[in-house]
């Protein structure tokens, strides 16, 4: 597997939640929680689902880095 550069998330991370895990994971939570009050023909209902997956599993993978940063305190 190909080494990925992550410096840009970070950025990201650093820039617009100053370095706080759990403000990224708040917003990820609002997002996915405004999908449901879209339009119904916005979006499939197979899109939407897709979408909302996405959104949950990187909200569940950067709160493992936050526990594992905890236990590591």
């Amino acid at each position: 597997m190909k080494e990925l550069d992550l410096s840009p998330i970070l950025t990201y991370l650093e820039k617009c939640h100053e370095g706080d895990l759990l403000s990224l994971t708040k917003s990820l939570d609002k997002s996915i929680f405004m999908f449901h009050f879209l339009a119904q023909d916005t979006f499939t209902d197979f899109e939407r689902q897709n979408c909302c997956h996405v959104l949950m599993e990187l909200k569940e993978a950067v709160m493992e880095i936050y526990l594992n940063i905890e236990k590591s305190i």
